[in-house]
């Protein structure tokens, strides 16, 4: 399966600018299988996942959250869980789920508080990670961004996983993840889990939209 797995849609998310519906019919357009709502406020997921069903596609529950080490992506088969999750954290995050969850660690390069860019510190709770985000398409302009994150995902012995972090339906499918072999959101947390994720730069995305994708840190994952 291959998934975008970072999205917003308003109005869950104050900065995004597409509504669920205008995001699913971007995934189709595109053939993403599989899309993660990544929102920073709680979305009503059983009522995006039926708009997903709707065009043949899978939605993967998630949330955005902020939390000492920065960004968290929190994937989970729970929406209820995944609703009551407050927009500030701590690691571990609070149980009483059913059933898998997987944390990846969002734009690690480098965030932003107070105007200040915050170096990765993975002593701040990377322990309670599953993946890192190597690719996010917000950020891939940023020098040595991939590099950095890159060197996380192996230091910390995870897959390294992609997102498109998109806030408007243009932006969707740019950076993926795959698992192969996954066929439903719980296969699909399960074979993060178990770290077959992989992460993807979409060629058709980038065909799409006028990208030619040459840096030498990119080429390996175009797909």
């Amino acid at each position: 399966m291959l998934a975008d797995l970072h999205v917003h849609s308003r109005p869950a998310s104050g900065d995004a600018r597409s509504s669920v519906e205008e995001i699913a019919d971007a995934a189709a357009a595109l053939s993403v299988e599989a899309v993660a709502l990544t929102d920073h406020g709680p979305a009503d997921l059983h009522a995006a996942s039926a708009v997903f069903a709707d065009r043949g596609l899978t939605l993967i529950g998630g949330r955005e959250v902020v939390c000492d080490l920065g960004h968290v992506v929190v994937l989970a088969t729970d929406f209820d869980w995944l609703g009551v999750l407050p927009p500030r954290c701590s690691l571990p995050l609070p149980d009483g789920r059913r059933g898998a969850a997987a944390l990846i660690w969002a734009h690690p390069a480098g965030w932003r508080s107070g105007g200040t860019l915050i170096p990765p510190d993975p002593g701040r709770g990377a322990e309670h990670l599953h993946g890192v985000e190597v690719l996010n398409g917000e950020r891939l302009h940023q020098t040595g961004g991939v590099a950095i994150a890159e060197d996380l995902a192996r230091s910390l012995g995870l897959p390294r996983c992609g997102g498109s972090d998109a806030h408007d339906a243009a932006a969707l499918g740019r950076c993926l993840t795959e698992v192969p072999g996954a066929t439903d959101p719980a296969g699909f947390i399960e074979g993060l889990l178990a770290g077959r994720a992989e992460a993807v730069l979409s060629e058709r995305w980038g065909r799409a939209r006028g990208y030619d994708y040459r840096r030498s840190d990119l080429v390996p994952y175009l797909r």
